[in-house]
């Protein structure tokens, strides 16, 4: 399951970090959202079943301690018109490209409750959350995923800031 976990946090990364200017125009399915404009920091991404990643005998639920902490305090922004912002936060890594730009672009169906997220650098690159709780102040996603024949769920919620 680690080549599991190291991709989803890989495809957050990208996601969250790659932010370069680009052309994609996607409009979103849903006007009106309580999370779009919104500066939104990840506070917790907990995986189900959890795993024991650190060797120390416990279940490690929430995956924040393998974040480095200078990708912790990263912001996304869903913008109007189908836009995925993103700034990078104070504490910098040292591979951090612009501190602004744009890290793709998102849809939402209503009907699904799906964010479809297209990374910015590769369009194929595509990530679909369901959003679990959305309001101003938070959103709350979910990712499901199979790894070895084993259904694993990723839990992702995100504050605003």
């Amino acid at each position: 399951m680690n080549s599991f976990v190291v991709a989803a946090m890989a495809i957050l990364l990208m996601t969250v970090s790659g932010c370069k200017k680009n052309d994609i125009e996607v409009e979103p399915g849903a006007n009106g959202l309580p999370f779009v404009g919104k500066r939104l920091m990840l506070s917790s991404f907990i995986m189900d079943p959890a795993v024991d990643f650190d060797g120390d005998g416990k279940l490690d639920p929430d995956l924040m301690f393998l974040l480095r902490d200078c990708d912790k305090d990263n912001i996304i922004i869903f913008e109007k018109g189908g836009q995925l912002g993103g700034e990078n936060g104070a504490k910098r890594c040292d591979d951090d490209g612009p501190t602004e730009g744009n890290a793709g672009a998102w849809t939402y169906d209503e009907k699904t409750k799906m964010l479809r997220i297209v990374d910015a650098d590769d369009k194929n690159e595509i990530s679909e959350w369901k959003v679990v709780e959305a309001s101003s102040k938070l959103l709350k996603v979910e990712i499901e995923e199979e790894e070895d024949g084993e259904p694993v769920k990723i839990v992702m919620t995100w504050k605003a800031v």
